[in-house]
């Protein structure tokens, strides 16, 4: 159920490389994969790598608060021919299942799953094509009546309804009216929304929460906020460049950078970067020279920039696939 272009915790299909997620250093246990099936299963390990839940699973999940998701494929009859569901359920620290494997995940576009997990001890959960809010003592505290539902964060989630954006409390109180084209989670006291349909003529800025206007619709595609900063871009997708600005709106980096971002590649669903991190921010200029029939650039220059924008290493790479290695080495051991 993303609200833009952004995914709410969702994972594609049935590839275990996407369903298998590295447990909580704090939990103690972390997920690990059977390798020794024709069928994909996942359990958990402890710190000294004993079984602590068998590999039973066709989904583990992070520990979020205390509980992680785990989830299997219910197979059922649709219209004639098999098809399946994908259910969720939460495990403690301790391994035990606690919330049974009974809450639908929605499938979107035949390949994203909307998993979930607790953010402020509230679940987003899904019946009917509606989706509502339950606690972990499994009590309904916001019923079934939303087309689309964020995680809480700072007291506040997007929802949306009758194809409008808005913003409710822990208590279901609706905090900002439904008007918005779209609207992404709050990220540092702020959310991006979107004014139009789609496309070309679709443009984002930022409000507050309280739903006030912080930062005028003006950019063609927008980031969330990180670290007091965002990268924004003006002009279409092929041709459009990026920079940056402050939580005033004020232009920190004028747009001259390509990309701000690695599109998503394989298994992912969200792109790679595009956020301050440790005070820096990775950005890429396409080189045409050496473009040919099925590539449209040479090779690409990266520029790592710090809170000011000032350029702090400059690097070429031949490709997106050499970028990644250096950005996650672990993918490629």
């Amino acid at each position: 159920m993303p609200s833009n272009n952004k995914k709410l915790t969702l994972m594609l299909g049935f590839s275990l490389v996407s369903l298998l997620a590295s447990g909580s250093a704090l939990a103690g246990l972390q997920a690990f994969q059977n390798n020794s099936s024709d069928n994909y299963s996942c359990g958990y390990k402890n710190d000294k790598g004993q079984t602590v839940v068998a590999a039973k699973y066709e989904g583990c999940g992070n520990f979020s608060e205390e509980l992680a998701r785990v989830s299997i494929i219910k197979p059922i009859m649709k219209d004639g021919y098999e098809d399946g569901i994908y259910l969720q359920g939460y495990i403690n620290e301790t391994g035990k299942l606690v919330i049974p494997i009974k809450y639908e995940a929605p499938l979107f576009d035949g390949v994203i799953i909307d998993y979930r997990d607790f953010h402020q001890g509230l679940l987003a959960v899904y019946k009917n094509g509606k989706y509502g809010y339950m606690n972990k003592s499994e009590r309904l505290t916001i019923p079934y009546q939303y087309d689309t539902a964020g995680d809480f964060n700072d007291g506040l989630a997007v929802v949306s309804r009758n194809e409008k954006y808005g913003v409710i409390d822990k208590n279901g109180k609706t905090v900002v009216p439904f008007k918005f084209d779209g609207l992404d989670d709050y990220s540092e006291g702020l959310a991006k929304y979107r004014v139009g349909d789609w496309g070309d003529a679709a443009k984002f800025g930022f409000i507050d929460k309280s739903g006030k206007v912080a930062i005028q619709p003006k950019w063609d595609e927008a980031m969330e906020f990180s670290e007091g900063l965002a990268a924004v871009k003006v002009g279409g997708y092929e041709t459009g460049k990026w920079g940056v600005i402050d939580k005033s709106g004020k232009q920190i980096v004028a747009p001259k950078y390509d990309r701000a971002y690695i599109e998503p590649m394989g298994d992912a669903v969200e792109v790679d970067g595009g956020r301050y991190v440790d005070g820096k921010l990775e950005v890429y200029n396409l080189n045409k020279a050496g473009a040919g029939a099925y590539m449209d650039y040479g090779s690409i220059t990266r520029y790592i920039l710090n809170r000011q924008g000032k350029i702090i290493e400059q690097k070429n790479f031949a490709d997106w696939n050499e970028i990644e290695k250096v950005r996650h080495p672990e993918y490629y051991e």
